[in-house]
């Protein structure tokens, strides 16, 4: 008889794979309650504090100044020297020698040059020849012609013979005086050998080596020397700019310009940015305006005693604008960098009442007197302008004014 099988019976799979224990079970259950019980803890604890708003920020201000302003419009130009002379030979020579050194100051009449003088010596003395002998004939006719006039009064000789002599001595004279001015010609060429500065100023360097000849093909250019004190500087303003001082100009009543006109104060600013000291005044106004572009060409005279400019600078002249240098005029002067541009237009912003800041709309002009613009309205004396934190400052905020008194704009400044 057969042994009866082994039956082996099989654990649960939950028992084979490790089933949790009673404890670990209700460990996983309990950490959310925590969790959730720490949480609802946390949010009790934070509806205990309360929202305090932080202060309200410290904001700059200025006061505009309104008044009368000193603005400019600016037309482009260069300068030019006041007298300009060219150095020329007005002989033909072998140049001799150079008197000065190049970018030197000379006073009128100072050397510059010599041509060889030896062939213009030579005529001279020619010429001197030919007087001295005209001057001999005529001093022999002279007396031919007294002898011959004592003789016709005893018959000796006749009145043809008189009136001969008379002819002679007539020709002899006309032969002195044509010698005399050869013999001026002659000195004159030999005076322009030595060749001058015809004004006062700063002399260029010599276009012709010594050595050459010069005169051959016309009077040869050797120089030049300018005079840049004054400086003038020619430039041509809109017609809209100018109407104004139309009624300055020259008339039958008066030969000269207007008071108004002559009174200009005008500004010179150079390539660099620089403004230039010295003021200037307008010396011409042309009699027409160009109907092609609308201008009319102005001269402005500057003085430069230093020799701070010179001929060929780029410049730009600036024009006073008469209607805002009138002692009653309102123009609000501000520092460029406070006002704002949106869709709605230009504005500043300004410190109200209850001290919160408040939009306010301005009218802007093409004028600036340096970095200053000016503003035809828009604001008051008294108003208080924002000058800091223009980037987080917005209409309604309410802020803690502190004036910035360096900041405030002065007449004339």
């Amino acid at each position: 008889m057969s042994p009866a099988p082994i039956v082996r019976r099989r654990r649960p799979v939950s028992m084979q794979q490790g089933c949790l224990s009673d404890r670990t079970l209700f460990d996983r259950m309990a950490r959310p309650v925590a969790v959730l019980t720490a949480i609802l803890g946390l949010a009790a604890c934070q509806e205990k504090n309360a929202f305090v708003p932080p202060p309200p920020p410290e904001v700059d201000f200025i006061h505009p100044y309104i008044g009368p302003v000193s603005v400019h419009v600016e037309a482009p130009g260069r300068t030019a020297s006041a007298t300009r002379a060219e150095v020329r030979a007005r002989v033909k020579g072998f140049l001799q020698a150079r008197h000065f050194e190049p970018g030197s100051f000379v006073k009128a009449g100072a050397p510059l040059f010599s041509i060889e003088p030896e062939q213009f010596q030579a005529a001279v003395d020619a010429a001197q020849g030919q007087l001295d002998r005209a001057q001999a004939d005529l001093g022999i006719a002279t007396t031919n012609l007294e002898k011959r006039k004592q003789a016709s009064l005893t018959g000796a000789v006749s009145q043809i013979d008189v009136a001969a002599a008379d002819a002679e001595a007539k020709g002899a004279a006309a032969n002195v005086k044509i010698a005399e001015a050869n013999l001026a010609d002659a000195k004159r060429d030999l005076g322009y050998t030595k060749i001058a500065s015809p004004i006062d100023g700063l002399v260029s360097k010599e276009l012709v080596d010594i050595g050459n000849l010069v005169g051959a093909d016309g009077a040869t250019l050797l120089t030049t020397v300018v005079n840049d004190n004054p400086v003038l500087v020619e430039f041509e303003a809109n017609e809209r700019d100018i109407l104004t001082h139309l009624a300055s100009r020259p008339s039958a009543d008066r030969p000269g310009y207007g008071e108004a006109f002559n009174g200009l104060a005008l500004k010179l600013t150079l390539s660099d940015g620089t403004i230039y000291p010295h003021p200037g005044k307008l010396d011409f106004l042309d009699n027409a305006v160009d109907p092609q572009t609308g201008t009319i060409r102005l001269r402005a005279q500057f003085p430069n005693p230093d020799g701070a400019l010179t001929s060929g600078l780029f410049v730009r002249v600036g024009l006073p604008v008469l209607k805002w240098t009138q002692p009653d005029a309102r123009a609000i002067r501000l520092p460029a960098q406070l006002v704002q541009r949106d869709l709605g237009g230009s504005f500043v912003l300004v410190i109200g009442e209850g001290d919160k800041i408040e939009r306010r709309p301005v009218e802007t002009t093409a004028f600036r007197e340096g970095d200053q613009v000016i503003l035809a309205n828009g604001l008051e004396a008294g108003d208080r302008v924002v000058a800091s934190h223009l980037q987080k400052a917005r209409p309604g905020m309410t802020v803690v004014p502190k004036a910035r008194p360096t900041e405030t704009p002065a007449p004339g400044a």
